[in-house]
């Protein structure tokens, strides 16, 4: 009775891991707080176009960087995206990472704030807060919550993600 006891149980747990980690399945790549972003379209507030376009921008994008409170710089990536209802196309920036392990591992028990500088050229910065409170997965982490604000004002927010979308318009 013992073979068949173990040979189940063996079975078992065979079965259980396979259906959450096989290929495919939802562990195969799981949603990580280390590899969150904001990802974020420039827009200049007075003219409403988009500060980093293809062609003609009017902002460099090889100038632009981002840092959070501690001088630590998040790394941009640039990818392109079509202007609506237009052939143009601007650079919508991916900066990242929001969560930093060695300082935010509060943010799974309460919400945290920080704020990041986005430095447009070397006399031009901006500065977003950043709000989340982080989650941990059987499979990775997500922030439970994540909410952008500039100026005193929420511009974006998003719950059990790893990254939010926002258009920033710059004054």
């Amino acid at each position: 009775m013992k073979p068949l006891y173990f040979l189940l149980l063996i079975s078992s747990v065979v079965i259980l891991s396979s259906n959450s980690c096989r290929k495919g399945g939802p562990c195969e790549e799981p949603p990580d707080i280390n590899v969150s972003s904001l990802v974020i379209s420039f827009i200049d507030k007075q003219t409403g176009k988009y500060l980093y376009t293809e062609t003609n921008p009017l902002y460099n994008r090889d100038s632009l960087k981002a840092f959070d409170s501690l001088g630590n710089l998040l790394v941009p990536i640039f990818a392109l995206n079509q202007i609506p209802g237009s052939l143009d196309r601007y650079y919508v920036v991916s900066a990242g990472p929001i969560y930093n392990s060695q300082t935010d591992a509060v943010s799974f028990t309460k919400e945290i704030c920080k704020d990041f500088i986005i430095k447009y050229k070397y006399n031009e910065t901006d500065t977003v807060k950043v709000c989340f409170k982080s989650q941990s997965r059987k499979c990775g982490s997500v922030f439970e919550t994540l909410k952008v604000f500039y100026k005193g004002g929420l511009i974006g927010s998003t719950t059990n993600e790893t990254y939010l979308l926002v258009t920033f318009y710059k004054n």
